[in-house]
């Protein structure tokens, strides 16, 4: 498994029908996206991983698999469009356990 901790990916984030270009940064505590500073929507979002209840894969417009979805404990579906969701997905998994334990 990949560790993501201290790194950062390109990705786009959903903001209603806008998917906003950027980057999501991994820390120990949680994940935050931040967006390019061209887009219509910009700012940042921050997930901790102690609210995240569920990652699963989805697939952009129903057919790309090229997307996770992070829900947290509100019941937000955060969506994201990333490259090497497997390895992401499993980080999230991991980090999610560790804060049960």
């Amino acid at each position: 498994m990949n560790d993501y901790t201290n790194t950062k990916i390109a990705a786009n984030y959903f903001r209603g029908a806008e998917a906003v270009g950027g980057h999501i940064f991994f820390d120990e505590s949680g994940m935050t996206f931040k967006s390019h500073s061209f887009n219509i929507q910009t700012g940042e979002t921050r997930i901790a991983y102690r609210d995240i209840v569920k990652v699963s894969k989805r697939n952009t417009l129903g057919i790309v698999p090229n997307g996770i979805s992070v829900f947290d404990r509100n019941g937000f579906e955060h969506k994201f469009v990333i490259w090497h969701r497997e390895q992401v997905l499993q980080f999230l998994q991991s980090r999610m356990h560790q804060r049960t334990e």
